[in-house]
């Protein structure tokens, strides 16, 4: 009985070392806070709009005229993000590589350029980083976060 016990508590440890092992990546400060709302990710390159859009959208075609029409920090080539991008960044603050910067209303459901159900907003989750488990929820109506910079598509 106790050598399950020991053997249980090594398999707990070694999955608790592997978490923190994932939470202390060398992309630390992933994300810095540029100017006029924009934060940039230092990996990727992108470029996000800080703040989601002050309204829901119920059609997606309503979205990306939202983020066609955003001119933040002089930038105009605004667009909807891909499911990869959305995904890439739920796992900057997961893994807390986000250098203390914070999106407001992160956890709400956004827009993005298409799913695997088509065009739906989504709400992403973790339900554990461990092992890379993703969950999706989809809604009907979203917010727009919008993203500039060269498309991320499956990884």
């Amino acid at each position: 009985m106790k050598i399950v016990q020991l053997g249980l508590v090594c398999i707990f440890l070694a999955a608790v070392t592997a978490c923190t092992t994932m939470s202390s990546s060398p992309d630390k400060d992933r994300l810095i806070r540029l100017d006029h709302g924009i934060i940039e990710d230092t990996k990727t390159g992108l470029q996000w709009q800080l703040d989601k859009s002050p309204q829901m959208f119920s059609t997606q075609e309503k979205a990306r005229e939202y983020a066609a029409s955003l001119n933040l920090g002089g930038h105009q080539d605004w667009r909807l993000p891909t499911l990869e991008e959305r995904w890439e960044l739920l796992q900057v603050f997961v893994l807390k590589n986000n250098g203390g910067i914070e999106f407001p209303h992160d956890d709400s459901k956004y827009w993005t350029s298409g799913t695997d159900k088509g065009t739906r907003p989504i709400k992403l989750g973790i339900t554990c980083m461990c092992r890379g488990d993703q969950e999706i929820e989809y809604k009907q109506e979203g917010y727009v976060r919008a993203v500039r910079g060269p498309a991320i598509r499956g990884q």
